[in-house]
């Protein structure tokens, strides 16, 4: 299990580490930190997933001020293991996930304030000494310690926990975990409800109906739906561009004609005089 818990937590450190490296890639999210642990353990598929489940459930979730929401990649490369290595349920593995998640987005926002603070005077020495290779040290090596430390949490979850959390499995009767599994699968409800919240207005509501009835009642998958939204766009783009073309015609044609009339003007001026 050792071997487990250090590739799950270089499956972290890629997702977390690189999404500040390299600027703010969005490589943190859900979906990607999914890729990335099932390509690491050979599973691609549960990995994309467990991470397109997970995103559904991050994708409205913020931090503002002093709140902290779960750490998403935390969250979903200890349920990729879960559901991968371990064989647990989907549903049950992100319902037991998330929780260490919030714990790993905890410890990240000490360890982001705790090393940025120490840091500082450190990249001031650096820069103070004219050499362009400390500045670089130290910006790298407090990369490496601050991300290292912030993907502990994946490693003791996968090493520490996999066992209690197979024993508790094990022993838990089939209705908790039923109970489990519901809740893990309505999770995902929560984060577009969220998302929702931010987007929702009375114009949109049709589409949101539309949307409903399609998956409910006629039964399309989530392919089907976006084929079907993409052709709503495109005919809502032209037809808002007819529109504005028409507007544009309405409005350059008294235009127009104004000046054709103050032309004859001249002429007529010009001529008698």
């Amino acid at each position: 299990m050792l071997g487990t818990a250090l590739l799950a937590m270089l499956a972290a450190f890629i997702s977390i580490g690189s999404n500040y490296l390299f600027g703010q890639c969005m490589s943190e999210r859900p979906l990607v930190a999914g890729l990335v642990a099932g390509v690491i353990f050979g599973d691609i598929p549960t990995g994309v997933m467990v991470g397109a489940a997970l995103e559904a459930i991050f994708m409205g979730a913020v931090n503002v001020g002093g709140a902290v929401t779960a750490e998403p990649v935390t969250a979903t490369t200890l349920a990729v293991v879960f559901v991968s290595v371990m064989k647990m349920d989907q549903g049950v593995a992100i319902a037991l996930a998330v929780p260490i998640g919030l714990l790993a987005g905890l410890l990240y926002e000490f360890i982001h304030l705790s090393l940025s603070s120490l840091a500082a005077p450190l990249i001031d020495k650096a820069a103070a000494s004219g050499k362009e290779s400390n500045i670089k040290l130290v910006h790298f090596l407090g990369w490496a310690i601050k991300y290292g430390i912030c993907c502990l949490p994946t490693f003791l979850g996968v090493l520490v926990g996999a066992e209690p959390v197979s024993q508790m499995i094990n022993n838990i009767p089939n209705t908790v975990i039923a109970g489990f599994s519901a809740s893990g699968n309505l999770l995902p409800a929560v984060g577009m409800a969220m998302l929702l919240k931010m987007l929702w207005d009375k114009k949109l509501a049709v589409y949101f109906l539309l949307g409903f009835i399609l998956i409910s009642y006629i039964g399309l998958d989530m392919v089907g739906v976006a084929a079907f939204a993409f052709v709503i766009v495109v005919v809502v783009a032209l037809r808002d561009k007819e529109m504005l073309d028409l507007k544009k015609q309405t409005t350059s044609a008294p235009a127009a004609a104004a000046a054709a009339q103050d032309s004859r003007s001249s002429d007529e001026e010009a001529f008698f005089a």
